[in-house]
């Protein structure tokens, strides 16, 4: 019988835990940061912008290096189709669903939350219909099957935005100080999660935190090869902590 356990196993030989927050290190999505900075210019922006609306977490589930193993994975998820679709659907969803076992209460623990009431994904921007992510948090995760809800939607001008931040990119049902675990694939410049997270803020939630499958970077560009090189030194283990230096109890 297939396993969460099985079907992520083969994932542990490249995911890439995101560097704790520390010098150089962006406290809010685990990038590189310029030094004596706390958070690099991409999470300072969706701050100025969205304040006070932006998450109350970010938790990277692994780093998405570009032209490696699992950046490839999580663009062929959306992008391929018949049983290779289904392959890398199921690879992810356990990836997620094995994650979330260990490390959703110390994400709600960050959050001084004693749990998400609800969990929900960022909408696609570009038209998707029927979005794989959303397939996949509603339909196939144990730990979140139950609490999904669609509350997101995007605005008719969201696609224009581009990738800005901004407070009108979505809307959200109307929640009663629920606390919201907001769930996204790819975190480039964040500014989508965060305007979503905003929306859910404006729409009355509570605590809202975003756990993203992989947090894309280019080691190309600037002092990220480096930063790279450090994140490495940590070899990946299901149990390590996503938020603190100690590992957990294995799953």
């Amino acid at each position: 019988m297939t396993t969460v356990v099985g079907l992520s196993a083969r994932y542990a030989n490249f995911l890439v835990h995101p560097l704790l927050p520390g010098p150089g290190v962006c406290q809010v999505c685990r990038g590189p940061a310029k030094a004596g900075y706390p958070t690099c210019w991409q999470c300072y922006e969706a701050g100025r912008i969205l304040d006070p609306g932006v998450a109350d977490a970010v938790v990277p589930v692994s780093l998405a290096l570009k032209g490696e193993q699992y950046a490839n994975e999580l663009w062929r998820y959306k992008n391929t189709a018949g049983p290779q679709q289904q392959y890398f659907r199921m690879g992810l969803a356990a990836v997620l669903w094995r994650f979330l076992t260990l490390h959703e209460g110390c994400v709600a623990g960050r959050c001084a939350v004693p749990g998400f009431d609800i969990v929900t994904t960022v909408p696609s921007t570009s038209g998707r219909t029927n979005h794989p992510l959303r397939t996949m948090v509603a339909d196939m995760i144990g730990p979140t099957r139950e609490r999904h809800r669609d509350i997101l939607a995007p605005a008719p001008d969201a696609s224009a935005l581009g990738r800005t931040a901004s407070p009108t990119r979505y809307s959200a049902s109307a929640l009663w100080g629920e606390n919201v675990l907001l769930i996204d694939d790819t975190w480039t410049t964040g500014h989508h999660a965060q305007s979503a997270a905003t929306a859910l803020k404006a729409a009355g939630a509570g605590s809202v935190a975003v756990v993203v499958l992989g947090r894309h970077l280019n080691t190309s560009y600037g002092e990220t090869a480096t930063h790279v090189q450090q994140a490495r030194l940590r070899r990946f283990s299901w149990g390590a902590c996503a938020l603190k230096p100690w590992e957990h109890a294995q799953a």
